[in-house]
């Protein structure tokens, strides 16, 4: 292997983008001896072309627009017609990472290092090459993004170990540092050298991979890298090195997943800034992977990119996908689909506002895949932002059939898209101050309303802010009790006239009651408001306005409890106190499965005073266990509060997550969650456990009528594994992430 140093200054990189047979790339033929004449590069965007993605990514924000292919991809004729049609960006799912280089065994040189095989990669590099150099259009051809360079994941484990045997111990930090040198030097050399037959084709590395916890920000520990160094080092002489041997227009990322997490986005960015001031390495970018689900928000979403944006020069989404919602369990495809590409089109319309309104610099979006039948998260696996295999995934824009996808045109045309069934939630009680309110606008009009119910009826308030008074002014509600969806429903609905309001300022305001039968905690109402406006009609949901006939395009009202909380004060010893059997229990009855279905039940109780909240859970589990590795996957009870209820998508000062676990460990989650905060208490029982907790107030000066956000949650464990979760009010599974999805409770005088 030479060890000399790579040139410093090669051409302009290829700007390589797609290949499409349907727009005018023609593939070159498989014999090595066909000789492609040069064709003059057209730059002009057919007609044809109009309904591509990297056409509207070039149209809205002028990024690009790439995809994960495997070497086996090459021999689909139908997964590579996408790839031609639509990207201009190709990474390789496994062919470039270091196991694929290094091999299962290792091969060491006569110079004591590994000789890297990089046969897989190369043949695919070779046919990307050939189409690109056939391809008269230059931005149809195919850049290609290097992946990775440094990841605790597939790589030998023997690459770590004296005498590259993964029996022995690791070697010191000096060894693994010319390891690690000699690995880059030799790739750099393969793909960049003089005698290189693709030098120029890879235009960016993602030189280190997910070096950051996911809990608390801090270095990954469960690490072979971390085990031989115990701190960053390697992670910024991997820098280091990849600016030593790269030619200076290739660009090198950090890539990580996870990366709208608030803890983990902190931790990552101060990664970030240690790389750039060292003064050996350089670094041009963040990879944000973008391994997302349903519950992602926009607002999280927006804050991270401007966080990276603080730090890097160039932001990437490197390996975009959706899992399914947490509830998905493949009946309704239809639902999940149009679910998944508005949430699609919210990702899209944050990256464009933020390129075109605040100059964010992301210039590519990359999808993990071409389609859902071939996406990684078909497979369990423990590998980060990877799917447990307990439901159905559908993450990309082409379904298993190759076809299109309605979340393909949230990007290319979202008119073509159904209308939004935006769900909201209505809270079990009387009183619209305690409750959330909810807001759509339109031009100069908007709508804030308010649903709440009861068991005897669902009621809405609703302001509509319009300057202008009209003579034909109106709001109406609309409600399908049953939540059909059809034509001919059951459909009720009232109409307000705005002349028949007490004027508001800027406005008006009516309160609409439905009475109802048989409606349940956790049921769905089909809702929908409309508001007149003179000529012009605005609704909530339903954009085609056919609310009398249809309640297919409603929105929906989940009903959800709300939680009443006594002032009281217990002794916290783990027996069940005179003062809690006056309170009512509240049942802990949504149950999410993560390998099996949970076995275990529980109801909870919570008291108040001027010190503490006081939370008593009662768990019946026939099999307590306690073996998993991590705190979650032991039995336990999670207790979450935000103390001011501000219903923030991440945690801050006033919010907190405690676990309790059936021995009476503790573990916390929050900046004012300590040991000192908590006073808890654990009793085994025949059939399972009670825990009973006081978490010390930190933030709230507590009194009658305050209002929290309050969650209860159990973790069912077997086996050293967790079986599912049991919550009071959260579907999500995303308490441990963001406030917002807590329930909500008042604080009151005395039992009700």
């Amino acid at each position: 292997m030479r060890r000399t140093s790579l040139k410093t200054a090669l051409g302009m990189l290829m700007m390589m983008t797609s290949i499409a047979v349907l727009s005018g790339c023609e593939k070159a033929e498989t014999s090595t001896e066909q000789v492609v004449e040069t064709t003059p590069v057209q730059t002009e965007w057919d007609e044809s072309d109009k309904e591509t993605l990297r056409f509207v990514f070039d149209r809205d924000f002028g990024g690009e627009v790439g995809v994960c292919v495997p070497s086996a991809a090459f021999v689909n004729t139908t997964r590579m017609d996408i790839v031609e049609q639509h990207f201009n960006n190709v990474t390789m799912e496994n062919e470039m990472k270091p196991e694929s280089f290094l091999g299962k065994n290792p091969n060491i040189g006569e110079d004591g290092f590994p000789v890297l095989n990089f046969a897989t990669a190369d043949e695919m590099l070779s046919k990307i090459k050939k189409y690109n150099d056939a391809c008269t259009k230059e931005e149809k051809k195919l850049k290609v993004r290097g992946h990775v360079l440094v990841w605790h994941s597939q790589t030998p484990e023997w690459f770590f170990h004296e005498d590259y045997d993964a029996s022995k111990d690791y070697v010191d930090s000096e060894t693994m540092l010319a390891r690690m040198e000699n690995y880059i030097a030799q790739v750099f050399e393969h793909y960049y050298g003089e005698d290189s037959e693709f030098d120029g084709m890879i235009y960016a590395w993602d030189v280190v991979n997910e070096a950051i916890n996911d809990s608390d920000g801090n270095l990954r520990t469960d690490s072979s890298w971390f085990k031989v160094f115990y701190d960053e080092e390697f992670i910024l002489k991997a820098f280091e090195y990849a600016n030593k041997y790269a030619p200076e227009n290739v660009k090198l990322f950090y890539n990580d997943y996870n990366d709208t997490n608030a803890k983990k986005c902190e931790g990552i960015c101060k990664l970030l800034e240690k790389i750039k001031a060292h003064p050996e390495a350089r670094i041009d970018g963040m990879g944000m992977q973008g391994h997302y689900d349903m519950n992602l928000t926009t607002e999280e979403l927006e804050e991270a990119i401007r966080n990276y944006a603080k730090v890097v020069d160039e932001i990437q989404i490197t390996e975009l996908d959706l899992k399914s919602s947490n509830d998905y369990t493949g009946a309704d495809v239809d639902a999940e689909y149009q679910k998944q590409a508005y949430k699609y089109k919210d990702i899209y319309d944050t990256v464009v506002k933020l390129v075109n309104e605040e100059k964010m610099p992301i210039t590519a979006i990359v999808f993990w895949g071409t389609d859902d039948g071939n996406s990684w998260l078909q497979d369990s696996n423990s590998v980060g932002g990877s799917a447990d295999g307990t439901r159905p995934q559908c993450p990309l824009l082409f379904d298993a059939m190759y076809q299109p996808k309605p979340a393909f045109w949230a990007f290319v045309d979202p008119s073509k898209l159904p209308p939004f069934v935006q769900e909201v939630t209505a809270l079990q009680t009387k009183q619209y101050e305690l409750a959330g309110s909810y807001e759509a606008k339109k031009d100069d009009v908007r709508i804030n309303f308010t649903p709440i119910w009861n068991e005897e009826a669902v009621s809405v308030k609703v302001f509509v802010g319009d300057k202008t008074q009209d003579a034909d002014d109106e709001v109406s509600v609309f409600i399908d009790m049953k939540d059909s969806r059809k034509e001919g429903a059951a459909i009720l609905s009232q109409t307000v006239s705005r002349s028949d309001t007490d004027s508001k300022a800027n406005g008006y305001e009516a309160e609409f009651i439905f009475e109802a039968e048989d409606i349940t905690l956790f049921s769905t109402v089909g809702f929908d408001i409309r508001v007149k406006n003179g000529d012009t009609v605005f609704s909530w949901n339903d954009t085609n306005n056919n609310q009398d006939k249809s309640s297919e395009s409603y929105g929906k009202l989940i009903l959800k409890p709300y939680a009443t909380i006594p002032k009281g004060k217990v002794a916290v010893d783990g027996e069940i106190d005179a003062a809690w059997d006056a309170i009512d229990a509240m049942p802990l009855s949504i149950a999410t499965a993560e390998s099996a279905d949970p076995e275990a039940t529980a109801q909870g109780k919570a008291m108040w005073d001027e010190e503490a909240l006081y939370v008593l859970m009662e768990v019946k589990d026939p099999n307590l266990d306690v073996a998993g590795g991590e705190v979650h996957t032991q039995d336990s009870v999670e207790v979450f509060i935000d103390e001011m209820n501000n219903k923030m998508t991440s945690y801050d000062g006033d919010d907190k997550q405690y676990r309790v676990n059936c021995e009476n460990k503790a573990s916390f989650n929050g900046s004012t969650c300590t040991a000192d905060s908590l006073t808890s208490a654990v009793k085994k029982t025949e059939d399972g456990y009670i825990v009973e907790v006081a978490i010390k107030w930190t933030s709230l000066q507590p009194e009658a009528g305050k209002i929290i956000g309050f969650e209860m949650q159990i973790n069912d464990c077997k086996s050293g594994g967790r079986l599912g979760m049991v919550n009071w009010y959260d579907k999500t599974n995303t308490c441990w992430s963001t406030p917002a999805s807590f329930g909500t409770a008042v604080l009151v005088d005395t039992v009700e």
